[in-house]
């Protein structure tokens, strides 16, 4: 699982940079292994911490800056005059977006690796579901009537008009294909809200008895003005 993540975030990374244009937006985070805490960004303002947790989304945090965002190791290196280190990692911000997931990936003592999603208010609406599958096999899944395959390292968005609107019960049901069957793998019933915009996450599972591991997280989007030109 490990090293299709690193080999994905990679590829992502690579994205043309451009120099010529800032990038105001807001900024979240969540790890895809270890929790990573103890490195700093500059927000454009101050010099904060760059934190990401195994087990939720974090915290909303303001960003306006170069495309290019560079995570160090210690606050001194953002003053420091003479040859600067290596940062800690870096990663490429997608233009014209409100919101931005930042998905890190830190095992042992290997290099830290950032990949940048836009979640932005015009990409993720109330009460839709983004499926992210890090595992090394294609997954098949239903969410209430809504349907969608979703091949390995990729991601789809899953939505219905009635999710906006109504608290309910969702079924939910994940299979992995293989040889184009399915084999149900998870089976659940989740309580939905219309108010949240939800992420799953599908990673390698840890046994044979359990190959596929289910994470399901969820965020409140950006506050956009109605009437903002």
């Amino acid at each position: 699982m490990k090293h299709l993540i690193t080999i994905l975030l990679l590829t992502v990374s690579s994205a043309v940079f451009a120099q010529e244009e800032k990038v105001k937006t807001e900024i979240v985070t969540i790890a895809l292994d270890e929790f990573i805490d103890g490195k700093f960004f500059h927000n454009g303002k101050d010099i904060v911490d760059f934190s990401a947790n195994p087990t939720a989304i974090g915290e909303v945090m303001t960003y306006e800056g170069s495309p290019r965002l560079v995570i160090r190791h210690t606050q001194a290196e953002f003053t420091q005059k003479d040859t600067l280190p290596a940062p800690a990692a870096w990663v490429d911000l997608p233009a014209n977006t409100n919101r931005v997931l930042l998905a890190c990936l830190k095992s042992k003592d290997k290099p830290l690796k950032i990949v940048a999603y836009d979640i932005g208010s015009a990409k993720l609406a109330l009460g839709d579901y983004r499926v992210f599958n890090f595992s090394r096999s294609t997954v098949s899944l239903i969410l209430g009537t809504e349907k969608r395959a979703v091949n390995s390292g990729s991601n789809e968005i899953v939505s219905n008009a009635k999710w906006a609107k109504n608290v309910m019960e969702l079924d939910v049901m994940i299979a992995m294909v293989k040889d184009n069957k399915a084999k149900p793998v998870y089976s659940s019933q989740w309580g939905h809200r219309p108010g949240r915009r939800n992420y799953i996450f599908v990673f390698d599972g840890p046994f044979e008895y359990k190959p596929l591991h289910i994470c399901r997280f969820y965020d409140v989007p950006p506050v956009v003005a109605k009437n903002a030109p």
